[in-house]
């Protein structure tokens, strides 16, 4: 029998059994971006700044999400479990180097190389995936189920990494993914055929290594520009208008290339589907509105005093309102649902989740206070996320469907990082002008400044404090509430703006008809990335 028909699974594997090891690759492929659900832990561990961590995050995932272009002819090269185990070793050595260095240079190294094996593994779960469902129901199930493994595996992990942080420092979550990928080796193992391939063997001929190079060149300085600009001060810095100058012709030189080869990295006839386009945008858009949540964390960290534990009703919150509205959006969509007033709704609901934020944010709240919000945002992600990925393949032709994948995830990726810097610019703007407006209130001259810093005073008194050390620590604790105000009011304004262009993408979309007329068209052949 040829290797191509050999099952991937042994023949004693249930089918249920290869589902729950697939499902299971999916989520030890995303365990690297737990690294981040607590920026404050990983800026204190090694000792850089908030625009290091960030930065840190899109090397991984701009990593990740290049070498998915490589990816899907290297999985006709290299037999799956092969290339499985490979990914996992190599995974297991990067995160053995960053649980005994606390170097940031090796930790962001680590994090490139990460990216690549999230890659592999990632496709691998793509083709053991996709191809074996048959019916429009089933293939529409398994984009549920795919993304909504994608979605709550940050939530997942950040609970996990909630209760390693709690008692442990940062590094020990790279112990407990070691654990994992050892246990996962096993796993590979035991339930899979050695000799088993998707395709027929087909060499790495004309393969664009060159494209790729570019592809990554261009993810990673767009990355750095958006991330470091404002604080580099954009174009007045000669960094940045270096970096500018060099991705336009990395960007001239890689449109050339692929526009002239037989077999390109990634086919740029794609972008003259309308429709296609359309659908980049929208998965654009929603990755820009989805990466607020980090403000809310920080929010509840910084401001309320949350430790990691009181966190973790947060984030199931997330998890339990994207599996139910997930599961819900699947059934709307089997039913020939119109995806475009899915995608309104979705939006809908991501809005009323901001006009709630924008009436609770302040200096003081509990915790039980923010569960239902992030209980709003994760059904409002679990609404829009299949649906949007669901319009960009329908309109994609079948000859070059995989160029949608492969362009799809780059537009989540530039929304992601859209979000981060437009996060970056706003909060700056609006602390600034915040700040401006407590400097012209709170000056020596306001009768009201010396009675509250005598309030101050007493307080600590009468919690045991002598008078001079009261005298000392009142006036720290009153900068400290200024800096929380600051905060909470250039939060809200930043959720003003959100709920503002929110109210303007649904009004795009209900006022364009011509949109709302796509069918849905999930065929066998598409393999969404």
């Amino acid at each position: 029998m040829q290797a191509h028909q050999i099952p991937v699974f042994k023949s004693w594997v249930s089918e249920w059994m290869a589902r729950s090891v697939i499902f299971a690759i999916l989520m030890a492929c995303l365990f690297a971006f737990a690294f981040y659900s607590s920026p404050v832990a990983v800026m204190g561990y090694y000792g850089v700044q908030p625009t290091d961590v960030q930065y840190a995050m899109i090397v991984i995932y701009g990593s990740c999400v290049a070498f998915l272009a490589l990816d899907f002819r290297m999985v006709k090269y290299i037999a799956p479990r092969k290339y499985l185990l490979t990914a996992l070793a190599i995974n297991a050595v990067c995160s053995l180097i960053c649980f005994h260095s606390k170097n940031w240079t090796f930790f962001v190294v680590c994090q490139f190389i990460q990216g690549i094996t999230c890659a592999l593994m990632s496709g691998i779960v793509l083709q053991l995936t996709f191809p074996r469902l048959e019916s429009t129901r089933a293939r529409v199930i398994g984009y549920s189920l795919l993304y909504g493994g994608i979605q709550i595996s940050v939530p997942f992990y950040s609970i996990y990494s909630s209760a390693v942080l709690h008692f442990y420092d940062f590094n020990w979550i790279f112990y407990g993914f070691i654990i994992m990928l050892i246990f996962l080796v096993f796993v590979v193992l035991l339930t899979m055929n050695s000799k088993a391939r998707f395709t027929k063997k087909i060499p790495l001929y004309q393969v664009d290594w060159l494209g790729y190079l570019f592809y990554v060149s261009f993810i990673l300085t767009l990355g750095y520009i958006l991330i470091y600009g404002r604080q580099l001060g954009w174009f007045d810095s000669p960094l940045i208008i270096l970096l500018s100058f060099s991705i336009l012709i990395i960007l001239i030189l890689f449109v050339i290339r692929e526009s002239k080869l037989k077999r390109p990295l990634i086919n740029l006839q794609i972008f003259k589907v309308k429709n296609f386009v359309i659908g980049l945008l929208l998965l654009f858009t929603f990755y820009i509105f989805k990466g607020s949540t980090g403000l809310t964390y920080g929010y509840l960290e910084v401001i309320l005093g949350n430790d990691p534990l009181s966190t973790i009703p947060i984030w199931s919150a997330v998890i339990v309102g994207t599996v139910l509205s997930m599961f819900v959006t699947s059934r709307f969509i089997l039913t020939g649902f119109n995806l475009i007033r899915i995608i309104i709704v979705g939006f809908a609901i991501m809005a009323l989740y901001y006009a709630y934020m924008i009436l609770f944010v302040s200096i003081q709240g509990e915790t039980i206070d923010f569960i239902l919000p992030m209980f709003i945002y994760g059904v409002a992600t679990g609404v829009l996320f299949v649906p949007i990925v669901s319009f960009t393949s329908s309109a994609a032709p079948p000859k070059i469907a995989l160029n949608a994948s492969l362009t799809g995830i780059f537009a989540r990726f530039t929304g992601f990082t859209a979000s981060l810097a437009l996060n970056n610019e706003i909060q700056l703007f609006s602390k600034a002008a915040v700040r401006e407006k407590l400097r012209e209130t709170l000056t020596e001259i306001n009768p009201q400044l010396p009675v509250t810093l005598l309030d101050i005073q007493d307080k600590y008194i009468n919690a045991g404090s002598d008078i001079y050390t009261a005298k000392g620590v009142s006036g720290a604790y009153f900068n400290k509430l200024v800096g929380q105000q600051i905060l909470a009011r250039a939060t809200r304004d930043y959720y003003d703006l959100m709920l503002f262009g929110l109210i303007f993408i649904i009004a795009i979309l209900v006022f364009s008809p011509q949109i709302q007329k796509v069918v849905l068209r999930l065929r066998k052949g598409i393999i969404p990335y």
